[in-house]
This record gives C-alpha cells, structure tokens and sequence, in this order.
C-alpha cells in the first residue's frame, strides 16, 4: 500500500512538472500574448496523451500557434498537422505558414482542409485538437468521421470551445451564431460519432472578469 501511494505520488509530480513545462514553453514562445497562456496548453497536452514522437494535428489552426506550441512538445521525431479551411492575408492557411517559418518549425506540415473534411491521413494520429473551432464546423458529423479515421485505435481528440450562457437551451445553429455551444450538445455528437468520453470538464477556463469560460472534451476512439 505504502509503495502504491509513492507511486501514485510520484506520477502526480511528473505530470505537475510536465504541465508546468509546457506552460513554460507557451511564455517563453508568446511572452505577449494572455490569450495563449489563459488557455492552459499544459492540460490540454496531458488530455491528448502526446509525447516525443507522436504524430497529432491541431484541426482548425488558425493562425498556428498552438501547431509551434505542439511542435515542441512532439520534438523532431513527431509530427504537426496545422490544418483550417480559411486562407486569407489576415487568418488561416497562410498566416500558419508564416508563424511556422517565423518560429523555425521543421516538423509540421500546414493543410487547406475543407469544411466537411480536414484531409488528414487515414489512421496515422496520436490525436487531434480543436480549440474554439467546432462551433465554426456545421457539417460537424462529416468531420467528426474524417476525423476518427486519421486516429489510431486508442487515439484522442480534446475539444476545447466557448461555453454558453443565455443561449444554453437554445438550438445548435443559435449557439453556433453566438461563436459558442453547449457542452452537452458536444458530448451527444461526439457519442453519436462513435467516440467514448474520456475526460469532460464544463469550466475549464473560467474568466470572471471577461465573463468568457470554456469547456473541454477529451474522447477516445475505440
């Protein structure tokens, strides 16, 4: 029991210290940015289970910060796909590849997906990511399959989007309006997709004093 309770002690540290590196690494990446360092990277790290080596893709780039961010958390043995369906000066597939030059990334790979397809290769992920992207997926069951089948069996996606407030009971399109949707729609499409929930968190950022909160997802496929 005693060597039971160090180990669980002992991988409770790691998984602190693995949390806070990966925080580090955002402040030392984006020292500008709050945005980037409110969005606890570190736990959203944890919850896709990926290390040295694993192969991931953050669907939804935008910009491709957290591509760089995942870069460095895969190392040069992994691989980042950086995907959106957006590519304008301002936003999207062409702003991603600047940030990636910009920040020396030499292991990931930038995709103009499509809003019913992200094009990601089939059965090769450790795991996928959404972060304040699938509220902006209409054709979300579409994707949703596209996405399970670039996963490994066992493979994850964390799903991290804006929490409502005054529109929670509303219809998926008047959330969606509003940039933002109900956790418990979410969990119902992701189960509907063949999903299992893994870990599900309802406040996971919690900002009073923006009165902006996000929820998290993590599921697995079978």
């Amino acid at each position: 029991m005693h060597r039971l309770f160090v180990l669980v002690c002992t991988l409770g540290q790691l998984l602190a210290q693995d949390q806070q590196s990966v925080q580090k690494l955002v402040e030392s990446l984006y020292p500008k940015s709050e945005r980037l360092k409110e969005i606890r990277m570190g736990d959203i790290v944890r919850e896709l289970g990926i290390r040295e080596g694993s192969q991931v893709a953050d669907v939804g780039c935008g910009a491709g910060e957290f591509s760089v961010i995942l870069s460095h958390v895969v190392g040069a043995t992994g691989k980042v796909y950086c995907e959106d369906i957006v590519d304008s000066k301002n936003w999207g597939v062409r702003i991603a590849k600047a940030n990636l030059k910009k920040q020396h990334t030499k292991n990931a790979v930038v995709i103009h997906g499509a809003p019913d397809d992200p094009k990601l290769p089939a059965g090769a992920l450790d795991a996928v990511m959404i972060v304040n992207s699938y509220h902006e997926m209409p054709k979300y069951e579409d994707m949703l399959r596209h996405i399970k089948d670039s996963l490994k069996p066992g493979g994850r996606l964390v799903i991290v989007d804006n929490m409502p407030h005054r529109t929670a009971k509303r219809p998926r399109e008047k959330q969606t309006n509003n940039h933002v949707l109900s956790p418990d729609l979410a969990a119902g499409e992701l189960e509907a997709a063949g999903f299992h929930i893994i870990d599900r968190m309802d406040a996971f950022i919690d900002n009073p004093d923006s009165e902006s909160s996000h929820w998290m997802i993590a599921v697995g496929r079978p």
